[in-house]
């Protein structure tokens, strides 16, 4: 099919209604269908990839002037490849955004920092971004991130702050912070995001869409082999379970992760009872919002009444307690270190060390402080990828916590206005449980099980399991989602009810 004759009937058939929340899908071709649908429309011929990429450019130029959520536009290079439709794999056709992280080849790569401002576009593609076009997915834009990764805040250093659909004065977290965006206002169904310490799923929790971070090297990355410790893998944010697992099952087909067992293509809900721990607190934050625990309480009841085994697991547990906080906290500051002082050498020749921003500067300083721990923390922390993980979990097969411990606080709170101990202070008591995971390399993937009463924002819970368990994590989603099916912006405003 040519042109935009073809309309797709869904129940997401309003623009958007009100100056406080950003949706904007219509009745175009991409209507309200994720992209395991898109796809198969595809197939059968029922819709055109350029049908689809044309309602996709249309959705972001719409919502950009609201979320700011686009680092770089790639649209005429994406028309030429969709009008060409000679794109293979499952998701051959379907338009996609890649996180401004890894490269992708013409386009420049910024990291969401002015010091990269100068960065000449990219000779040549990173092996995620090969996965993604062997998969079939169409890139047509970058999506912004805070600086380096560095901070949950949505607060883009080089222009307006990504802002989060659900409550525009609020962020999006980070540092997938318009990947997450631009999925949970409609403008496409999945995006890709990397995690190197809730990445994934904070915009995910804040934005309340579905994000998973995978076992470490589920998906190439560039820094494998690179530092003491990789602590970051990508993978993809979405509005259905389904998406998820389609996208770990084409990107099997193309790449091929050593030492982990396949996840294949999950088609059901698992059909097993599980043991589940419940963590309700972290050393970095002994009250998160009340509204938070509750709803983990309801999501313990309902794993409950679903066949599984729920206990709680102790939260002065020495494998998560104070030191593993200082540990991780003090390694992450390392890796802003290595920027301040490496930049021209591991990220790009144009890297300009007196354009950073504050905060990194402030981060780096933490670790510059204290750079005589830093052997220590990578030791400690490494033991904690062994066995600490696994005397974490002590048995269980799984383990549920909150992904963030409020909801999506507003701009000001987690900014850059904001002097640096206060901004690091505020994060890391916002994103103190997804951590555990990146230091382990185990998966985690968080799901939009409830909102606040009063404020709307979306509550997102937290599943985790051990390293290589993608599968049943996936499982166990589909079982959740099924359970309590998930209420995303578009039924909102549908039904009048944005905040």
């Amino acid at each position: 099919m040519s042109g935009k004759s073809h309309k797709v009937q869904g129940r997401t058939s309003h623009p958007l209604v009100s100056s406080d929340v950003c949706w904007v899908a219509t009745d175009d071709a991409l209507a309200d269908h994720d992209a395991v649908q898109l796809a198969e429309l595809l197939r059968k011929g029922t819709l055109s990839p350029l049908e689809l990429l044309d309602a996709a450019i249309a959705r972001i130029e719409r919502a950009n002037p609201k979320i700011a959520a686009v680092s770089a536009r790639d649209f005429e290079r994406a028309r030429a490849r969709a009008s060409n439709g000679g794109a293979d794999g499952y998701f051959a056709g379907v338009p996609f955004v890649m996180k401004d992280q890894t490269r992708v080849a013409g386009l420049p790569l910024r990291l969401g920092s002015p010091a990269l401002g100068a960065a000449s576009p990219a000779a040549a593609d990173s092996r995620m971004t090969t996965v993604v076009k062997d998969i079939g997915l169409n890139i047509f834009a970058t999506s912004t991130m805070p600086e380096f990764g560095l901070t949950t805040s949505s607060d883009y250093f080089v222009g307006e702050p990504t802002r989060n659909p659900w409550g525009l004065a609020h962020t999006s977290c980070g540092s997938s912070s318009g990947s997450a965006a631009l999925v949970a206002a409609g403008v496409l169904p999945m995006a890709h995001g990397g995690d190197g310490g809730g990445s994934i799923r904070v915009p995910a929790a804040a934005c309340g869409i579905i994000g998973m971070k995978p076992s470490r090297y589920r998906i190439p990355h560039e820094q494998e082999g690179k530092l003491p410790l990789p602590i970051s893998s990508y993978g993809v944010v979405s509005r259905t379970v389904r998406d998820q697992c389609a996208f770990y099952a084409a990107a099997e087909q193309v790449f091929v992760a050593p030492r982990l067992p396949p996840i294949g293509r999950v088609l059901h809900p698992v059909d097993r009872p599980l043991r589940i721990g419940v963590i309700e607190t972290s050393p970095a934050n002994l009250h998160p919002d009340p509204n938070v625990l509750e709803t983990l309480r309801r999501t313990a009841g309902l794993l409950e009444s679903l066949g599984h085994e729920v206990d709680q697991v102790d939260p002065a547990s020495e494998t998560i307690g104070e030191q593993f906080i200082a540990d991780f906290t003090l390694y992450w500051a390392m890796l802003a270190l290595t920027v301040r002082y490496g930049g021209t050498r591991w990220v790009d020749p144009s890297f300009d060390a007196s354009k950073l921003t504050s905060f990194t500067l402030g981060l780096a300083g933490y670790a510059r402080r204290r750079v005589h721990r830093i052997p220590g923390a990578i030791r400690r922390l490494k033991r904690f990828r062994g066995e600490g993980y696994t005397e974490l979990l002590g048995g269980r097969d799984v383990i549920l916590s909150p992904t963030l411990s409020a909801p999506a606080p507003r701009l000001e709170v987690m900014g850059h206005g904001l002097d640096f101990e206060s901004h690091f202070d505020a994060m890391k008591r916002l994103a103190c449980f997804t951590p555990i995971q990146n230091a382990a390399g185990a998966p985690g993937i968080s799901l939009p099980i409830g909102h606040h009463p009063r404020s709307g924002l979306p509550i997102g819970m937290h599943l985790a399991a051990h390293v290589g368990q993608e599968r049943l994590l996936l499982e166990l989603a589909l079982q959740v989602e099924a359970a309590q099916p998930f209420s995303y912006l578009g039924d909102r405003v549908a039904c009048g009810e944005h905040s």
